[in-house]
This record gives C-alpha cells, sequence and structure tokens, in this order.
C-alpha cells in the first residue's frame, strides 16, 4: 500500500487486515501512545498486553465498524471492552470498581505516576485512579484525547447529555479527592485555581510517558 502517511485510520486497518505489514506498523504507530496510556493508570501489569489485543481485536473486527462514529471511537470502544473483561475476570464490578492505590499496588508505579514530575501531576494521577472506571474513561478521554462528548458517548455507547453529566460528577470527585490529599498552602492552591488546566496538562506527560514504554 503506497502512501501510508496520507491513508486514513480505516484504509490502513482494512490493508492490516489484507496482509500489509507495513499498514499495520503505520497504524499501531499512530494510536499506540493513546491506547497505551488507556489501560496504563487502570491495569497497569496488563497495559503493554490488553494494547496489542486491542488493535488484534479492531483488525479481527473491522466490519463492524461505523463511519459515523469514527475510527477513534471504535478502537477506545475495543480498548474499553478489554478492560471490562479483564475487572470482570478479577471479580470487580465496573461501576463500583474504585482504583485506589492501595487495592491495587500496581498503581503507583504506572508509566504516569512515575513520570510525573509536579507534585501536582502525581496528586491528580493518583485522584483520578479513585474514580470509578467509567468517569475515569471520561476523564482521560476528554481532557487526554480532546474527544467531544458525543465521541466519548460513541465509546461508551451512551448519549452525549450522559457523557456531560459524568464529566460534571468527575469534576466534582476529582475536587473532593484533591482536598482530602492535601494541605492548604502552595500545592493545594495551585492545583484548586485551575484544576481543568492541571487535568489537560497531564495529556502530554502522560503520552511521552507511554512513547517511551514502546523503544
Amino acid at each position: 500500500m503506497n502512501g501510508l502517511g496520507a491513508a486514513s485510520d480505516i484504509e490502513l486497518l482494512r490493508a492490516w487486515r489484507a496482509g500489509d505489514a507495513a499498514a499495520a506498523n503505520a497504524l499501531t504507530q499512530r494510536h499506540y501512545t493513546s491506547v497505551r496510556r488507556f489501560f496504563d493508570l487502570k491495569v497497569t501489569h496488563l497495559a503493554e498486553d490488553l494494547t496489542q489485543q486491542t488493535f488484534l481485536a479492531a483488525v479481527e473486527g473491522v466490519e463492524r465498524y461505523r463511519a459515523e462514529a469514527g475510527f477513534r471511537a471504535y478502537l477506545f470502544g475495543i480498548a474499553r471492552l478489554q478492560l471490562l473483561r479483564v475487572l470482570r475476570k478479577q471479580g470487580r464490578h465496573e461501576h463500583a470498581m474504585r482504583f485506589a492505590g492501595a487495592e491495587t499496588p500496581g498503581v503507583a508505579t504506572s508509566l504516569s505516576v512515575v513520570a510525573a514530575r509536579r507534585e501536582e501531576h502525581k496528586v491528580l494521577l493518583m485522584a483520578l485512579t479513585q474514580l470509578p472506571t467509567d468517569l475515569q474513561i471520561v476523564v482521560e478521554l476528554f481532557y487526554w484525547e480532546g474527544m467531544p462528548t458525543a465521541e466519548i458517548g460513541a465509546v461508551l455507547e451512551t448519549n452525549p447529555s450522559t457523557i456531560t453529566s459524568r464529566l460534571a460528577r468527575a469534576r466534582e470527585q476529582v475536587h473532593q479527592l484533591v482536598l482530602e490529599m492535601t494541605r492548604p498552602g502552595r500545592l493545594r492552591e495551585s492545583l484548586m485555581a485551575d484544576l481543568d488546566g492541571w487535568q489537560r496538562s497531564l495529556g502530554p506527560l502522560t503520552a511521552n510517558a507511554n512513547a517511551n514504554a514502546r523503544r
């Protein structure tokens, strides 16, 4: 397949399905970092395996791709199903599950947390691990991937208004968690002054950490 750089994601996926190794590499290069970090905070020890399984499942299920939802929604929808399958296998109810560091030791060594340089980032990352699964997914896709609510809704198989409500609930919970995890002073004041901005700034940090994991 010529002109891989100009090919769309779905063109690359179909070429991969037809046996084009170059297309497989090009598509993986485009989305590896985002998919890898999707799993990083949630199931750190399985993140690499689940990333590979997500791409393979995308190839095998290419007939189920729907253009109206978009390729990212298709790919992250598969990633979400891979994640929930693992959580169910571990006996955790997806809506009640909280990813507290005390319950999941691997979180403390996730690439994103280890790579964090600023105390603000470390606090926020640990707060995110304590959100219920679907709220954590909504926050990550909105702030780190820059997805609009309609696209996130396609990933979670729900409507945009529900995503908007979940974002509001996630913001409230992150706000409360930050208060619980910090003392009055510079760190808390810095975070509270712009929680949205700090969460967006985690995007490049987590991207770099997970891109480096592939080298």
